[in-house]
C-alpha cells in the first residue's frame, strides 16, 4: 500500500510538472509583453516611470514621461495591473499622451528576438538543465534525503526562471508559481545544508530557523491571496517577497561563511570552500553588474537574464558534492584564478584602450562590456594554455629538452645510488645531457682552510678571480643558490659543517646564456642532489655508530642487539620460506615420481631393493628438511603461546635426546608479545642444544614464572658443567653469549652458575608489562 501510495504520488506530481512546462513557455508565446511600470503624478495622471526594452512599448517608441490616457478606452485606474500591480500588461489598447498629442496603440503580439531569448529559450535551457540534473541525481541517488531535497531545490530554482515570462506579463498562476518557488529556493538551499552536513556529522544551525523562513513565506502567500482576492497594492507584497528572499540569501551565505571559520582548520574546509566559491560565481554577477548598478546609476552593466543564468552555477556545485566520491583541489584552483586575474588587469587595460582610440565614439556601457569580455576571456584563456601545456609540452617536445622529464629520471637514477661518488657521476652526467655546457666540474672545498679539489668533470680549475670571489662569499650562498659569474654558473650542492659541494658549470656551446627555465631547472636538480647527499651523509654516520655499538656489545644501547636480533629473526623465516617452497617441494615431487617407477613389476628385483633405499633416504631427507623448516621459523608461535610452544618443543626434543625435560609453569600468567615469546623460544631452544652435545645431562629442569611486571625464567641440568671462568675468554663463540646478548637487548638481565661436574644454571629475569601492553594495543 505504502509503495502504491508513494508511485500515485510521484505520478502526480510528474503530471503536474508537465502541465506547467507547458503552460508557462505557452503564457510567455501568446500574451504580448508591454512592459510599462506606471506611477499617478500630482496632477493625479498615470505617468509612464520606466520602459523595458524588451516588451512592445519600447518597439512603438514609448518614452518614460508620457502619461497614460485610457487602457482598453476606460481609465487606467479601472484597469486592475495598474491598479494592483502599477504595471501595465494585458491591455488591448493604449492611449499615450505625447508631448499633448493623445496617440491610439493596438497592443499586438510581436516579440522581438531579446525577448524570445529572455523570456523563452534561456529560462526553458535553465529549466532543463536543471531538469536533467533533478533525473540523474534521482537515478543515482534517490534513497538519500540530502539529494532528494537537493532535487526540489533544482525544480525551484527551474520553475522560478521558467514562470519569470508568465509573472512578467501579470499571469496569476505565473505569479503564483514564481512567488512560492522564488521563495523556496534559499530555504530548501539550508535545508539541503543541514541534511548534508548532518550526514558527516556536523549540525549548522537549529531548525528553528527553517519553521522561521517558512512561516514567513507562507504569511506573505496568505497575504498575496487576500490582496488578490479583496483588492489592494500588490507591489508591495513583490517587494516584501524580494526582501525577504535577499535576506535569506544573506543569511545562507552568513551560515555558510560562520560555518567554514569554525571548521576551516578540519577536514570539511574543502566542501565550504567549494560552496563559497559556487554561491560567489552564481550571485556576484547579478550583484555587481546588474542589481547595484541598477540601483546606483540606473543602467545595468549587462542584462538582468544574463546575469540570472549565473544562479546554474549553485545547482551545478552541489550536483558535484553530493556524487563526487573526491573532490578537486579547490584551493589550487582559486590560487591560480586569482594570479591570472591579476596579471589580466594590464592586458584588458591596454586592449580598452586600444579600443577606445580605435573607436572614438564608443559610450561608457559599451566599454565595460568590451573591458569584461576581453577580461574573462583572457582569463579563460590562460587556464586553458596551462592546462594544454600541461598536457601536451611532453608529447610536442623531445625528451632530452624537457626539463620535468628530466627531473623524473634523476630522481629515480639518483634513488639507487649507494656512494656520494654514484651521485656525482650521475648528476655531471645530467647535466650534460641536458644542457649544451661546453664543460662541467664538480669541486668539493674545504671551509677550515677554504682549499679546493676536483673530484669528478673537467679537471681545469676556475680562474684565480672566481675563486677569490667564491672564497669571500661562500659562507652566504645557501645550498640549491645559482650564481651568475662571467657567463659562467656556480651551484651549489651540499653543504656541511666543513665541506661544501659545488658545480662549476663553464659557457655553453652557443654562447647565449642561460634562460630562466634552465635556471629553474638547475636549482631544482641541485636541490635533490642536497637531499641524497645529507642522506648518504647520515647513513654513513649512522653505519658508522651501528658497527662501534656492534662491536662493543655497548648495554647502554640495547636497541642496537634487539635490531640485529630481529633482522636475524627476519632472515631465519625467509630461509624456512624458501626451503619449504622450494627444496621440500621439489624432494616431495621426485618422492612421488619414484614411487610411480616401484609401482612397475617389471623392475628387477635388486635395483627395486636399491630404489626402496633411495626413496627412505628421500624421506629422511625431506623430514630433515621440515624439522629445519621448523627450527628457523617455528609454526604457531604467535598463536599458540609461550607455554605451549616450549611443550610440543619439549616433546620433540625428547624424541631425539636421552634426557628428560621437566617443565613447570604453573605461577605463569603473562601475555606476552611475540618479540618475547620468540626470545624466550629461542633461548630454550640454544639450551637443549648445548644439553645434547655439551653437557651430557639426562635431566634438565625448567621452570616459568611471573611475579606482577617481572618475568623469571629458571633452566637446570645435571650435566658435567663448564668452567666459567674459561668462559669469558670465548664468550663472543658459544651459544652462551648469544642468550646473554638476546636478554640484554630486551632490558634482561641473565644469571650463569656452574662448575665442573655441577651442570649448569641459567636465571633470567625481565621486566615486560609495558611490552605486553603496547603489544596488546596494537593487535
Amino acid at each position: 500500500m505504502g509503495d502504491l501510495k508513494r508511485r500515485c504520488m510521484w505520478l502526480s506530481s510528474a503530471g503536474i510538472i508537465l502541465i506547467l512546462i507547458y503552460y508557462l513557455p505557452f503564457v510567455s508565446l501568446n500574451v504580448p509583453y508591454i512592459g510599462l511600470n506606471v506611477v499617478e503624478n500630482e496632477a493625479g495622471k498615470w505617468q509612464i516611470s520606466n520602459v523595458d526594452h524588451l516588451g512592445w512599448a519600447n518597439q512603438q517608441g514609448i518614452k518614460a514621461g508620457d502619461t497614460v490616457a485610457l487602457i482598453n478606452q476606460n481609465k487606467p485606474s479601472e484597469h486592475f495591473t495598474v491598479s494592483q500591480y502599477g504595471i501595465i500588461e494585458q491591455a488591448e489598447t493604449l492611449t499615450i499622451n505625447k508631448s499633448d498629442e493623445l496617440i491610439l496603440y493596438k497592443v499586438t503580439n510581436t516579440a522581438t528576438q531579446d525577448l524570445i531569448w529572455y523570456h523563452i529559450l534561456i529560462p526553458g535551457l535553465v529549466f532543463g538543465i536543471l531538469f536533467i540534473f533533478s533525473l540523474f541525481l534521482y537515478i543515482k541517488k534517490r534513497d538519500d534525503k540530502a539529494a532528494l531535497l537537493l532535487i526540489l531545490f533544482f525544480i525551484a530554482i527551474g520553475f522560478s526562471y521558467l514562470s519569470s515570462g508568465a509573472s512578467a506579463r501579470i499571469d496569476i498562476l505565473g505569479i503564483y508559481i514564481n512567488r512560492i518557488t522564488l521563495s523556496l529556493i534559499p530555504v530548501l538551499f539550508l535545508e539541503f545544508l543541514r541534511v548534508y552536513f548532518l550526514q558527516h556529522g556536523l549540525i549548522l544551525y537549529s531548525r528553528r530557523l527553517l519553521f522561521a523562513l517558512y512561516g514567513i513565506n507562507g504569511l506573505l502567500l496568505v497575504i498575496l491571496s487576500l490582496f488578490q482576492i479583496f483588492g489592494g497594492r500588490l507591489s508591495i507584497i513583490r517587494y516584501s517577497f524580494l526582501a525577504v528572499f535577499s535576506v535569506s540569501i544573506l543569511l545562507c551565505f552568513y551560515i555558510i561563511i560562520s560555518r567554514y571559520m569554525r571548521y576551516r582548520n578540519t577536514v570539511h574546509k574543502p566542501v565550504f570552500k567549494i560552496i563559497i566559491v559556487g554561491f560567489i560565481l552564481s550571485f556576484f554577477p547579478f550583484v555587481v553588474l546588474v542589481g547595484l548598478p541598477s540601483i546606483l546609476f540606473g543602467v545595468e552593466l549587462i542584462p538582468g537574464a544574463l546575469g540570472a543564468v549565473f544562479l546554474v552555477f549553485l545547482p551545478v556545485v552541489f550536483l558535484y558534492l553530493i556524487t563526487a566520491k573526491s573532490l578537486f583541489d579547490i584551493d589550487f584552483i582559486i590560487s591560480r584564478i586569482r594570479y591570472y586575474s591579476i596579471i589580466c588587469l594590464i592586458p584588458t587595460t591596454l586592449f580598452l584602450l586600444i579600443v577606445i582610440y580605435i573607436v572614438r565614439e564608443i559610450t561608457f556601457l559599451q566599454g565595460i562590456h568590451v573591458g569584461l569580455v576581453a577580461y574573462i576571456g583572457i582569463i579563460v584563456f590562460l587556464y586553458i594554455k596551462e592546462e594544454l601545456d600541461f598536457s601536451f609540452r611532453s608529447k610536442l617536445f623531445r625528451e632530452k629538452y624537457n626539463f620535468q622529464a628530466s627531473l623524473d629520471r634523476f630522481s629515480q637514477t639518483i634513488s639507487r645510488v649507494m656512494k656520494p661518488a654514484e651521485l656525482e657521476e650521475e648528476l655531471i652526467i645530467e647535466v650534460m645531457q641536458v644542457l649544451p655546457v661546453k664543460s662541467i666540474s664538480l669541486f668539493a672545498m674545504d671551509l677550515t682552510d677554504n682549499s679546493l679539489v676536483i673530484k669528478k668533470g673537467d679537471p681545469n680549475y676556475p680562474t684565480e678571480e672566481n675563486i677569490n670571489w667564491l672564497n669571500n662569499n661562500i659562507r652566504s650562498i645557501s645550498v640549491g643558490e645559482l650564481i651568475d659569474i662571467d657567463s659562467e654558473v656556480l651551484l651549489i650542492v651540499s653543504k656541511a659543517e666543513d665541506k661544501i659541494h659545488l658545480v662549476w658549470i663553464r659557457e655553453k656551446q652557443n654562447r647565449t646564456s642561460f634562460n630562466q627555465h634552465e635556471k629553474v631547472w638547475l636549482r631544482t636538480i641541485a636541490s635533490y642532489a642536497s637531499l641524497v647527499y645529507e642522506n648518504l651523509r647520515l647513513i654513513e654516520g649512522l653505519t658508522v655508530k651501528l658497527e662501534e655499538a656492534v662491536s662493543k656489545k655497548d648495554p647502554e644501547h640495547p636497541w642496537v642487539m634487539r635490531l640485529l636480533f630481529n633482522l636475524s629473526e627476519k632472515e631465519r623465516r625467509r630461509l624456512a620460506l624458501d626451503l619449504h617452497d622450494s627444496a621440500l617441494q621439489h624432494q616431495l615431487l621426485w618422492y612421488r615420481k619414484l614411487e610411480i617407477i616401484l609401482e612397475d613389476e617389471k623392475i628387477p628385483e635388486d635395483l627395486k631393493k636399491q630404489l626402496n633405499n633411495l626413496a627412505e633416504g628421500m624421506l629422511d631427507v625431506t623430514h630433515q628438511i621440515r624439522e629445519t623448516c621448523n627450527e628457523l621459523f617455528p609454526p604457531l608461535l604467535r598463536e599458540s603461546g609461550i607455554v605451549e610452544a616450549l611443550k610440543n618443543l619439549f616433546a620433540n626434543a625428547q624424541l631425539r635426546t636421552n634426557y628428560v625435560v621437566n617443565f613447570d609453569s604453573k605461577d605463569f600468567s603473562m601475555n606476552l608479545d611475540y618479540e618475547h615469546v620468540l626470545a624466550l623460544y629461542r633461548i630454550v631452544q640454544e639450551l637443549l642444544t648445548n644439553a645434547a652435545k655439551h653437557s651430557k645431562a639426562t635431566e634438565v629442569n625448567i621452570s616459568l614464572s611471573n611475579s606482577n611486571d617481572i618475568l623469571e625464567f629458571r633452566y637446570q641440568d645435571n650435566g658435567i658443567g663448564i668452567d666459567l671462568n674459561n668462559l669469558k675468554s670465548s664468550l663472543s663463540h658459544m651459544g652462551l653469549s648469544g642468550i646473554k646478548e638476546r636478554v640484554s637487548s630486551l632490558g634482561g638481565n641473565t644469571s650463569l652458575h656452574s662448575s665442573l661436574g655441577k651442570g649448569l644454571e641459567v636465571s633470567i629475569c625481565m621486566v615486560v608489562e609495558m611490552m605486553s601492553r603496547v603489544s596488546e594495543q596494537v593487535v
